[in-house]
């Protein structure tokens, strides 16, 4: 099997691939982020590795059957005018559309945030729809003119539902061309068994641990709400059916052995990087991983941030998959991935 990936990161979609033990070759990956390049490099061989999507002749390109991209949401300017194609001009997805219209591989995997449901009303994502699809969830598209053709599938899957502590919700967008494949189902739910001890490590670095001041004020914030939700088992307060919270990881992800998750940032401060007090939910999860918060956990009075190898189980890949570039990058590329989980999930019941 031929395979390509537009905004690449660090490789969800080649790391879900290994893990299913599909042969195939990387005809291409294609990401602008320097350090994502790197880390990417380091774990797979590609024949071709671009870095501005926008630049490329799709001609150039070779052909792939299986394309996945997670493409940033964009506003289109002329979203709702049912102008199909040319609707989604100046924006990422028209470039990858660019290679769909091009080469017409056997299928491809979109993933994006699960608000790209509700962006600008939902006509974001009708005219994605009606780009693409020839039916879409079984039904006939009525989109008459400027169509891809394909049988689109589409569903919002959250990582807590595949083996992973982490509610991370993401739309996939599932594209099949030819009617004879044409019998995809999304991947059923796997029970969440793992602890959250599973997940962390055993000996951490000081330098993850928060400085006596910074601890100072997140205890000020502490909700004592719902602790007798949780029983204490070594020190940590566990949810009583030992089922983990999902965990949240983001530029500089801060995280705790007990669910008891707090800002670093008052909600009303100016630079809107958090809220005051606890983030978690009272339904015992906390927020998913990604690029932009920053939380703490408690344990004994300590208090530190995930480390990246955390992040990188809480993604599904390998400890030390992102080893080689900063803290700073590698809590990034964990925010930025697709979780392995889920692909690997989907590319199963595709292929």
């Amino acid at each position: 099997m031929k395979v390509g990936t537009f905004f690449s990161g660090v490789g969800s979609p080649e790391q879900a691939l290994n893990n299913l033990g599909v042969k195939h070759e990387i005809e291409f990956a294609c990401d602008i982020d320097k350090y994502a390049k790197q880390t990417y490099l380091k774990n797979f061989d590609c024949k071709q590795f671009y870095t501005d999507i926008t630049k490329l002749d799709m001609k150039d390109l070779s052909y792939v059957d299986l394309l996945v991209f997670g493409f940033p949401c964009q506003a289109f300017s002329m979203a709702g005018k049912r102008g199909g194609f040319d609707d989604t001009r100046g924006t990422l997805f028209y470039d990858a559309l660019r290679y769909l219209k091009e080469h017409r591989p056997r299928y491809f995997i979109a993933e994006n945030v699960k608000g790209l449901l509700s962006h600008d009303n939902g006509k974001t994502f009708q005219t994605i729809i009606d780009c693409l699809a020839l039916t879409t969830n079984t039904q006939m598209s009525i989109m008459p003119f400027d169509n891809l053709g394909y049988h689109i599938y589409y569903k919002v899957l959250n990582t807590k539902n595949f083996g992973i502590p982490q509610n991370r919700e993401r739309i996939f967008i599932v594209g099949i061309r030819d009617n004879e494949d044409n019998n995809f189902r999304f991947p059923k739910e796997i029970p969440l068994e793992l602890n959250i001890k599973d997940i962390l490590q055993k000996k951490i670095n000081d330098k993850y641990y928060l400085s006596d001041k910074i601890i100072k004020k997140i205890k000020a914030n502490i909700d004592k709400e719902w602790i007798a939700d949780y029983r204490v088992d070594e020190g940590l307060r566990i949810r009583k059916d030992n089922i983990s919270p999902c965990l949240m990881a983001r530029a500089r992800e801060d995280i705790s052995s007990t669910p008891i998750v707090h800002s670093l940032y008052p909600r009303s401060s100016k630079t809107g990087k958090g809220g005051t007090g606890h983030l978690s939910k009272k339904d015992g999860t906390s927020y998913c991983l990604d690029t932009g918060n920053n939380q703490a956990i408690e344990k004994h009075n300590n208090i530190r941030r995930l480390t990246p190898i955390e992040c990188e189980r809480l993604q599904g890949f390998p400890d030390n998959h992102t080893e080689g570039v900063s803290d700073t990058q590698r809590y990034k590329q964990m925010g930025n991935t697709i979780t392995v989980n889920v692909i690997q999930e989907i590319i199963k019941n595709l292929i």
